[in-house]
């Protein structure tokens, strides 16, 4: 098992998430599993976000369709504040 790996069933029962809804998160595209010798793997560079995830569905008791709406305001806000960004930083070479 490469070093960067987490099996499904430990993420699942070392955060006391169903696998199910580890499923369901890959089966919606949120996030990407790694099948290696028949056994599934989250990257470690996805636990953060899957932690998130798991914590909205627990915590605000949301559901699958309103995680992945909460993530698209979330990366639609971030790109719009980069583009203010982009246009404050436009405006400021334009007045000197």
């Amino acid at each position: 098992m490469p070093a960067e790996l987490i099996t499904v069933s430990e993420y699942c029962i070392h955060y006391h998430t169903d696998r199910a809804f580890i499923d369901a998160l890959e089966q919606n595209g949120l996030i990407t599993l790694t099948l290696v010798e028949e056994e599934r793997f989250i990257p470690y560079d996805q636990l953060e976000e899957l932690e998130w995830y798991s914590r909205l569905h627990r915590d605000l008791e949301l559901n699958l369709e309103g995680i992945d709406v909460v993530r698209n305001l979330l990366q639609k806000i971030k790109s719009m504040q980069d583009h203010i960004r982009e246009l404050e930083a436009r405006l400021t070479q334009l007045r000197y």
